[in-house]
């Protein structure tokens, strides 16, 4: 728990660091078509900062690493194997640009489509340092270190702000911000590879694939949907722009709870269960107890106060009541599955954490169709809100699918549906408060009351396991 919380505190820090540069970004370009093309140009990266950084690298890092008797050859090896490859990848985006065009935004308008090709020549190289970064995240994460590594992230979202308050760049702030604070974040992160004797060599690079490549696969299949949800909003919105920017600024409040959360939890509990596999299900229960225990909340908190939060950080300058009120729409359909995602994360990293990467790639497959199959059904007729949507039903599929799949399936305990209590009453409890006044900044206290109202339940209905969660050091 204890562990847990320190990547949550971290992670909420570059959280909020990330919220103010979105409000700067939806004040000066808001749902425009430039906005759009950047955050296309940018989504190549985060795909690869998925894989690496939250998903197969880490998946197979941690364990094999954690074990290696030759740290020094073994780090060697997936660092020069996966750096030969990166940088090949780069270079042929360099070269064909229109490759994020038809991935991401292949009904984009000329226009869009002309700034993409630049600014994902801009954004490329970040991809390298991303995974850089990742593999020394993964290292401290190793040595039972949380905390400082989930900060670095801070550091790009601080430049990216720099740069947008810079006059005269323009769309170009953003995206020159993006690449320069990928790399100071990696060079902030950079010190545990001087603890190690690098060479260049392939030594245990095909041991490191037969554990990396299932999980690699998997994180690219649950990619597919980023992929399709771009394509089907770009369609969706005739050319005219706008489509992407509901998605990305919706999802960056589902994220955050996911982000401090889900992933949070889901970090922990792989080098958790990586140390001590005989007590795989104790481990497993705690980590979605604790999973539920933030995004449950989180989830109905967001439904409650969608719009006066959204009005509180976006509707500013070229942000419009217009775009409040569709972005609260998308976001409302993303967090309905919230605790699914969560829970998803937390059983994925646990499997992975035994060495079983068959069946998170197969929970994959499952949410990554799913997901097609909703965008084809309600995508192209709903664009964002349809998207998002689908997005949530897949992953109650994919969460549904990895609890069939355990041999105890009695993973819940009863303090889940006090959590779920305790999040009604608080749900009922803000929405009444909240309508006390309509000034923007009510927001602010109506989020801190219903955060009172249910930690109070909380303590009511939970205080042995608060106690036991206390006591513990780690999930």
């Amino acid at each position: 728990m204890l562990s847990s919380l320190a990547f949550a505190i971290a992670t909420f820090l570059s959280r909020v660091l990330g919220l103010v540069r979105d409000m700067l970004m939806a004040s000066k370009f808001g749902t425009s078509w430039q906005a759009d093309a950047y955050f296309v140009a940018i989504l190549f990266p985060f795909f690869l900062r998925r894989v690496f950084g939250e998903g197969a690298m880490t998946s197979a890092f941690v364990p094999l690493y954690s074990e290696s008797k030759d740290k020094d050859e073994f780090l060697s090896s997936v660092l020069t194997s996966f750096t030969i490859v990166l940088l090949v990848i780069v270079s042929t985006v360099m070269i064909f640009p229109d490759i994020v065009i038809y991935l991401f935004s292949s009904g984009a308008a000329p226009q869009t489509k002309e700034l993409i090709r630049v600014l994902a020549r801009i954004t490329a190289p970040s991809i390298l340092f991303i995974f850089w970064w990742a593999i020394t995240y993964s290292i401290e994460n190793t040595r039972g270190k949380f905390f400082y590594p989930a900060l670095t992230p801070i550091i790009p979202n601080i430049v990216i702000i720099v740069c947008m308050l810079l006059p005269g760049l323009g769309i170009y702030g953003p995206t020159w911000g993006f690449l320069i604070g990928e790399a100071a974040a990696f060079l902030a992160l950079a010190y545990p590879l001087r603890r190690h004797k690098l060479r260049f060599t392939f030594k245990y690079t095909n041991e490191f694939l037969k554990l990396f490549w299932p999980s690699f696969l998997a994180m690219s299949i649950s990619q597919i949907n980023s992929i399709v949800d771009t394509n089907v909003v770009s369609y969706y919105s005739r050319g005219l722009g706008g489509g992407v920017s509901y998605l990305q600024y919706a999802s960056r409040f589902y994220m955050l709870p996911y982000g401090l959360f889900g992933v949070a939890v889901a970090t922990v509990i792989l080098s958790t269960i990586s140390n001590d596999r005989e007590n795989y299900t104790q481990h497993l229960k705690h980590g979605i107890t604790s999973t539920l225990f933030f995004t449950v909340p989180a989830t109905i908190g967001l439904i409650v106060l969608d719009e006066p939060i959204l009005r509180l950080f976006y509707e500013y300058g070229q942000f419009t009541a217009k775009d409040t009120r569709i972005t609260a729409q998308v976001l409302n359909a993303y967090v309905l599955g919230l605790p699914f995602y969560g829970m998803y994360s937390t059983m994925a990293r646990a499997r992975h954490a035994m060495k079983d990467m068959k069946t998170p790639l197969k929970a994959t497959t499952i949410v990554a169709l799913s997901n097609v199959v909703m965008d084809l059904l309600v995508g192209l007729k709903y664009g964002p809100i349809g998207v998002a949507l689908a997005t949530s039903v897949a992953g109650i599929i994919g969460f549904l699918y990895l609890l069939i799949k355990e041999q105890n399936k009695n993973l819940f305990e009863k303090e889940d549906l006090y959590i779920v209590l305790s999040s009604l009453i608080m749900g009922v409890a803000t929405y009444f408060f909240s309508n006390i006044s309509s000034k923007r900044i009510w927001v602010i206290p109506s989020t801190i009351f219903g955060a009172v109202v249910y930690l109070i339940f909380s303590a009511i209905f939970l205080r042995h396991r608060l106690k036991e969660f206390l006591r513990r050091k780690t999930l």
